[in-house]
């Protein structure tokens, strides 16, 4: 299973709830038997001289410049009788800026009826469809219900996959204040020695497919105490977010601090 390492601040921990499209990477577009959808792929950048290309793309013209649109352009795609096919190169503010390639002027000998033949392309293209499950900043990370991989050889679609995701769920102690409350309030301070300086401890841990935390670590420890209360409390944690993609159980390692400070100490201990 892939393993990706994400990191908990427990002053900004991130929010699951987005409403907006689940990349921060403006996505290619593909329709397919009459339907539209966003694709976590960008074939033309399997193009041998797409370097080469880029800068001619617009011509005179400049497209705006966007961290939500890396390669500068937003393609479009079509699958018609089994055959991939690009037929539209937009830039990422088109719905402002109207900016569009000519496609005939770039691929003089591909050019046939408004479209070009896109046979260059060998790939696996992933559209995100249904609710999205779990936001990723930048890239194509985000988690949707439901993933449909098109399988494009030399241009050529071989067949789709659906993939179901609904297995996933979030946990209430994943959100940042039902997580600070849980841990400084579990933590038994009374069998803490007081320190004139804040103690941290940072932790690494992991749930598998129930939610239950079945794997922890210390990745920067201060003294034996500390670390092993850590450790406890952290295990202690109920339930934790559970994930799938392609299908399959995804195992997600997360690196927590824990602050042992004495303000922590007298806003939660116990009376």
């Amino acid at each position: 299973m892939t393993i990706r390492i994400y990191i908990l601040t427990l002053l900004t921990l991130t929010s699951f709830n987005f409403k907006v499209f689940g990349t921060a990477q403006i996505p290619d577009r593909l329709i397919y038997n009459g339907e539209t959808v966003s694709i976590f792929s960008n074939p033309l950048e399997q193009l041998p001289n797409i370097d080469n290309l880029r800068p001619k793309l617009f011509g005179d013209k400049k497209g705006c410049n966007s961290t939500a649109c890396w390669r500068e352009y937003q393609g479009k795609w079509e699958i018609i009788d089994s055959e991939l096919y690009l037929i539209g190169i937009y830039s990422c503010c088109f719905c402002e800026d109207k900016i569009e390639a000519n496609l005939e002027q770039l691929f003089p000998d591909k050019f046939e009826n408004g479209k070009v033949k896109a046979d260059w392309v060998t790939a696996n293209i992933l559209s995100p469809q249904g609710k999205q499950l779990y936001y990723v900043h930048m890239g194509y990370e985000s988690l949707y219900e439901k993933e449909v991989v098109y399988e494009i050889e030399n241009g050529q679609l071989k067949g789709t996959t659906t993939f179901d995701n609904t297995k996933s769920r979030k946990s209430i102690y994943s959100q940042d204040t039902t997580l600070l409350t849980f841990i400084y309030s579990n933590i038994n301070w009374e069998t803490l020695p007081k320190k004139d300086k804040t103690v941290k401890v940072f932790i690494q841990f992991s749930a598998n497919e129930q939610g239950k935390i079945d794997s922890l670590k210390v990745m920067r420890g201060f003294d034996e105490t500390y670390d092993n209360e850590a450790l406890r409390v952290v295990k202690c944690i109920p339930e934790w977010d559970v994930f799938y993609r392609h299908g399959q159980h995804e195992r997600r390692v997360w690196n927590l601090p824990i602050v042992f400070s004495e303000e922590n100490r007298k806003k939660y201990q116990k009376n």
